[in-house]
């Protein structure tokens, strides 16, 4: 067998080996309605990768506040990455019913990356044992 064949037949099985264990590993995403008031609506998107990491117990959110009437585009972010206690995701859950838009979440999911790969990044990363808009409200003193 030719040594590139040999070389391309390697890559090819290392390339097959990080596509299994990617795989192995899926991205769970959930909206969670926080609030609905008058023309008001608070909802984050949750995120979190399954199998859970043993050194992540955290879920990872984004926080948006929307008007009603506003164009789908439009919207105001309250939080662009938060880690959050399975209780304090649980206080913030409500009944209400509200339509909710799915943004781009390319840059959520690259900071949920670095927090998983760089144990220095999640210094930056405010962690919520409340509920998530207390700890909005706190964040914004």
């Amino acid at each position: 067998m030719p040594g590139y064949l040999r070389m391309a037949m390697a890559l090819a099985a290392v390339w097959l080996m990080g596509t299994v264990s990617v795989q192995a590993q899926q991205m769970r995403q959930e909206d969670v309605i926080l609030s609905v008031s008058g023309n008001t609506i608070r909802w984050a998107a949750v995120y979190k990768l399954l199998p859970e990491p043993a050194d992540d117990p955290y879920f990872h959110v984004r926080v948006f506040e929307r008007s009603k009437g506003w164009e789908p585009w439009r919207y105001t972010q309250l939080a662009f990455h938060m880690a959050v206690t399975r209780q304090a995701l649980d206080n913030s859950r409500t009944d209400q019913k509200a339509k909710t838009y799915n943004y781009k979440d390319v840059e959520i999911l690259g900071a949920y990356r670095r927090w998983l790969d760089d144990a220095s990044a999640r210094e930056a990363v405010p962690v919520c044992r409340t509920d998530i808009l207390d700890c909005i409200r706190r964040l914004k003193r």
